[in-house]
């Protein structure tokens, strides 16, 4: 009888052990990945990439980097594939735009706008396509 007490003492400080170590597991923080195309939906590099609060207007809106919280806006370049990588703190949404100059072949300014929804533990991905008819608000 003492050995199936400890036995059954055992099983249940192994359980709430177990329990206890994959019930509490903090959440991994979002993170995000905007791929910028052109019209024939090719890679862009260095684009001008802003990532923005849905209520940027207010002077006290922050951007949550996992790093660093940035005021109303973080602006970055995608790189030689389009990319532009982010570790975010929080949940959220936040509005994405992008903006590259001309060049020879490109005349006029190129714009593109998107959204980025950030979730926990996944990775929000947003591909912009820019063109010269698109105008920021």
């Amino acid at each position: 009888m003492k050995k199936i007490l400890n036995f059954a003492i055992l099983l249940a400080v192994l359980s709430g052990v177990v329990f206890l170590s994959f019930s509490c597991k903090k959440p991994n923080p979002p993170k995000a990945v905007v791929l910028v195309v052109d019209e024939n939906n090719k890679a862009v590099e260095g684009a001008r990439v802003i990532v923005k609060a849905a209520n940027s207007d207010s002077a006290h809106t922050m951007v949550y980097l996992l790093n660093e919280p940035k005021r109303v806006a973080d602006t970055s370049y995608s790189d030689k594939e389009g990319k532009v990588f982010y570790d975010f703190k929080y949940e959220s949404i936040y509005k994405v735009e992008v903006t590259k100059g001309t060049d020879r072949t490109h005349p006029f300014v190129r714009r593109g706008i998107g959204i980025l929804i950030l979730e926990n533990d996944k990775t929000a991905e947003a591909k912009i396509q820019i063109n010269e008819q698109t105008v920021f608000n």
